[in-house]
């Protein structure tokens, strides 16, 4: 008899225990990102005076549940006086860690560019680092981005 209730009893914490897939999966949320961030940066080849890039990314997030993200970018580069705009460009490839790493990368076909953006999330900030690549000439640099 107490072999039978001993059994019983493991039996019975088992099925208490259950598991992650009985309620949905692992409740770890990704960070909350989405938002319009005014940004800036420069290039490591320039002094900043020289060569430096402003503008607005609009980051979707559909779900705290997924790394997927969305958005767009209205980026204006300045080289020595002369500006250059990328205008409603979205977002591609876009994506956020749970530690809050956010990655993307902004294509503008009409002018040859693709522009690859990661950056770390610390409360509002966005500050990583960028490469700019124009045909077969790449331009890496600084960026950071505010909400």
């Amino acid at each position: 008899m107490p072999r039978l209730w001993l059994a019983a009893l493991g039996a019975l914490a088992v099925v208490a225990c259950g598991d992650d897939t009985a309620t949905g999966g692992p409740t770890d949320l990704f960070p909350d990102v989405a938002g319009a961030y005014v940004i800036q940066g420069e290039f490591d080849a320039f002094p900043p005076e020289v060569a430096f890039f402003t503008g607005t990314v609009t980051i979707e997030q559909a779900s705290l549940e997924t790394s997927i993200l969305g958005g767009t970018a209205d980026i204006t580069v300045t080289v020595q006086g002369e500006s250059q705009a990328i205008n409603d460009a979205d977002l591609q490839d876009a994506s956020v860690t749970l530690a809050g790493e956010v990655e993307f990368t902004v294509l503008s076909p009409a002018q040859n560019v693709t522009w690859t953006f990661s950056g770390e999330r610390a409360g509002d900030l966005l500050e990583g680092r960028h490469t700019l690549t124009l045909g077969s000439e790449s331009q890496p640099g600084d960026w950071s981005g505010e909400r």
